[in-house]
């Protein structure tokens, strides 16, 4: 179901190397319309093939990061629209969990379920003073997304959020190990942009790689884990970024 309107639902702003996605429907707290969620997949899809990119913002227009699922369409829908719906919503999370460049989910105001999902697929999650986090599928009769937020914050905390349904501030979020930094709300945009651009600086397929291992290794025994992480490494190694950075480092510190 197309939504009337002229605005595009997704903002996309960048310079050379950082990419910023804005959820543009802070009429309806930026809940994941199926056209926004098509723009949000197209944005994605074009980040992760420009190797010029280093790194990927995303957050919520207006005062809203994202409401999650647009509970005005699921009261109209029929089952196989609403599975048909979940679908799309969830590829959106694989994308970014696949997504070679680190993304930084920059977390303004309420990230409530399928918002709250959103920015736990981030690599990194900066948030405002003003954020609230919940995991409130469970108060609608549904199941969230455990995996692969357990991951960052414990299974016991993971659980009690999901089966509380109940919203944390971002303190607490910010206790518990789900948001990385706290900011002020007007400091906010420019220390994400500031920590992008600094992750911009660094070689970049070591960037993609350590994303890469991070999403790849949590699923794996500490022995295949240390032979992948062996096995990147060495590859790293004889890489022609790795050899320059190597020379560059070295002349410096010949100079000193």
């Amino acid at each position: 179901m197309s939504e009337s309107r002229h605005d595009p639902m997704v903002l996309s702003e960048r310079n050379e190397t950082v990419l910023k996605l804005t959820l543009n429907r802070p009429d309806k707290r930026n809940s994941l319309h199926p056209d926004l969620v098509r723009e949000l997949s197209r944005a994605l899809e074009e980040a992760n093939s420009d190797d010029q990119l280093a790194a990927v913002l995303i957050t919520g227009a207006g005062k809203s990061f994202c409401a999650g699922l647009d509970l005005g369409l699921l009261v109209q829908w029929s089952a196989e629209e609403k599975l048909a719906y979940l679908e799309k919503v969830t590829s959106i999370f694989a994308q970014l969990w696949k997504l070679r460049q680190p993304t930084i989910a920059v977390v303004n105001g309420p990230a409530i379920a399928g918002g709250f999902d959103l920015a736990a697929f981030c690599d990194i999650r900066l948030a405002s003073t003003d954020a609230v986090f919940g995991q409130a599928e469970i108060n609608l009769g549904l199941v969230q997304i455990i995996h692969p937020l357990y991951k960052s914050i414990g299974l016991a905390r993971a659980k009690e959020l999901a089966m509380t349904g109940q919203n944390i501030s971002a303190e607490e979020a910010y206790r518990i190990g789900l948001v990385n930094h706290l900011y002020a709300p007007e400091e906010l945009m420019p220390s994400a942009e500031k920590l992008a651009e600094l992750l911009a600086t660094r070689p970049r397929r070591a960037l993609f790689e350590t994303k890469r291992l991070t999403r790849e290794l949590i699923d794996l025994d500490t022995d295949k884990a240390l032979s992948e992480i062996g096995r990147t490494f060495i590859a790293l190694l004889e890489s022609e970024e790795h050899k320059k950075r190597l020379a560059e480092l070295y002349a410096s510190l010949r100079k000193q």
